[in-house]
């Protein structure tokens, strides 16, 4: 007698002897679970055929268990609360489950957008798991719904290595249309998966919902068969084609280390959208270096294109203009007698009435970036185009500029964190430096990939861990010691021009922004680019020094 092998597949769902009554409230849980919002029981007796008595005694049988919950006011049914409890232990004990799960955070913190995780199910795609994005508007495709593999960036990830076979089988039926960029021609399809193949990620391009774009990379085993696929969705407006291409590299990359992990170290990630304040009833032109003055208990930042000096507090907002300057202004810092700000290669005192002395000084370079250090001292980075250098050191009245460091290509901002050094943005280069003023030894603090955004803007807390701004990138986010992401601040704007730790307690994270320079689609979708704007972390900063002129 031969022994048969347990096998799910020895399973006709519909059909197991004894198991009626276990079988009609499975129905009645899928049927529960996969509704939008709740159902009723008359829905629910029509679409199972279970007579209302009998369906009475099996509903408030799953009600005593947790595993549904009926609404107080409408008494229609959803999915129980001990659901949590049992999806995160099936999530838990699943070894793929479990080492997607760092790769889906980490794209979820690189990019801002919702990351998924599926699997094939007959002729779909079933979600397994998905880590949000912080966004008000994001992707949000509920777990455990069956979605078309033809027209989901999962779907075609994993079409894209079945045989050809398989794939016939699974293109056999109509390919439903849902959108005017469904591919609904198996021949154009199968076209469509080789560069598919190829180039090892699939594109989404509002094929399925209109407004969204998703990019997926198939997870595969070692003899190159489909386990699951990885995808991370959201936006048209956050995610442009090109953005799209981008992040599919960095897809394919992550779905090959899931591949080949096996005993996964999962990292926690704190993330925080948070309700942002807005300080300022209009929009500056293009707003950047804010710095919180403890003297004024007020933020002090600066309209480039107006040009203005701006302070922003419990008292309102004053502005003070430099018209007389007759060009824009670059960057800021506060100083004994006010604030130092520069023109060009030229540095700018300026007091609360006004502007009292310009100093030219840097030549033909133009000053990117101005801090004090702890003692006071005023550092400025000045970028020569000419040369493709930038030249960082202290700045005072009497002395000058004395250039004690050079780096290769441009700089965006500069920040001290005590005595473990400067911290610099090189946007160009996508990457944080770390350098020591007193040896000149430098380190690549942190690379950005290029789908996260572009290093832009810097800020320290108490701990002395840099958080970054990310022009593109719709967000803020705070490095670790080693230079990992370790939190997310999602953002209403896309391109943050300048960040700074304020408030009363120093844990507000205040963010400026360009209003100039935005398209109008961009501009619909961010309308609050421009605006002075300010949220809680719940993590101080460190004080904004005076700077000695």
């Amino acid at each position: 007698m031969n022994d048969t092998q347990w096998s799910m597949d020895l399973i006709s769902p519909k059909n197991v002897a004894g198991t009626a009554l276990l079988g009609k409230a499975c129905d009645i849980i899928e049927i529960i679970g996969r509704t939008p919002g709740a159902i009723g029981q008359a829905e629910l007796s029509e679409q199972t055929g279970i007579p209302r008595a009998t369906l009475y005694r099996i509903l408030a049988a799953l009600i005593a268990r947790g595993l549904i919950r009926p609404d107080p006011v409408s008494q229609n049914y959803t999915l129980g609360f001990n659901f949590l409890e049992l999806a995160q232990n099936a999530w838990s004990s699943s070894d793929l489950a479990s080492i997607a799960s760092v790769e889906l955070r980490r794209l979820r913190d690189l990019t801002g957008e919702t990351s998924y995780l599926a699997v094939q199910e007959g002729q779909h795609v079933l979600a397994l798991g998905r880590f949000e994005s912080a966004h008000d508007k994001r992707s949000n495709a509920r777990l455990g719904v069956l979605k078309p593999m033809h027209c989901t960036s999962q779907g075609k990830s994993i079409l894209s290595h079945l045989s050809e076979t398989q794939l016939d089988t699974i293109l056999s039926g109509d390919l439903q249309s849902f959108t005017a960029n469904t591919i609904c021609d198996p021949e154009q399809l199968k076209a469509h998966l080789s560069i598919v193949r190829a180039r090892g990620y699939a594109i989404d391009d509002e094929e399925i919902v209109l407004g969204t774009r998703c990019v997926g990379a198939a997870i595969l085993d070692d003899s190159g068969r489909p386990l699951a696929a990885i995808s991370v969705a959201g936006p048209t407006f956050r995610m442009p084609p090109e953005r799209a291409e981008q992040l599919g590299k960095e897809l394919a990359e992550a779905a090959k280390r899931i591949s080949s992990q096996l005993t996964p170290t999962l990292k926690t990630v704190a993330q925080n959208s948070g309700a942002f304040r807005i300080w300022t009833d209009r929009p500056a032109y293009m707003g950047a270096a804010p710095r919180w003055d403890a003297r004024r208990n007020a933020l002090v930042w600066i309209d480039l294109l107006a040009p203005a000096i701006r302070f922003d507090g419990h008292d309102g907002t004053k502005l003070l203009y430099l018209h007389e300057l007759a060009q824009s202004v670059g960057a800021l810092c506060l100083s004994e007698n006010g604030f130092v700000v520069s023109v060009g290669g030229d540095v700018v005192l300026c007091g609360q009435d006004g502007i009292q002395q310009r100093i030219g000084s840097a030549g033909s370079s133009i000053i990117r970036a101005l801090r004090a250090d702890k003692a006071g001292t005023i550092w400025a980075a000045l970028f020569d185009s000419e040369v493709n250098l930038t030249r960082i050191g202290p700045w005072s009245t009497t002395g000058g500029f004395e250039a004690v460091l050079d780096l290769s290509g441009d700089v965006s901002d500069i920040a001290f964190a005590g005595d473990i050094g400067l911290y610099v943005s090189q946007p160009s280069r996508q990457s944080v430096l770390l350098i020591d003023p007193v040896t000149r030894r430098k380190r690549k603090f942190a690379d950005i990939p290029k789908v996260a955004g572009s290093p832009c803007a810097l800020a320290v807390d108490e701990n002395f861990n840099v958080w970054v701004g990310l022009s593109e990138g719709w967000s803020v986010i705070k490095l670790d010691e080693n230079g990992e992401i370790q939190r997310t601040i999602a953002l209403p704007i896309p391109s943050p021009t300048g960040i700074s730790f304020g408030g009363d307690n120093l844990s507000d994270l205040f963010v400026t922004s360009a209003r100039t320079g935005q398209t109008r689609d961009s501009l619909n979708n961010a309308p609050l680019s421009g605006q002075l704007l300010s949220v809680n972390v719940g993590e101080r900063g460190i004080p904004e020094t005076i700077g000695k002129t």
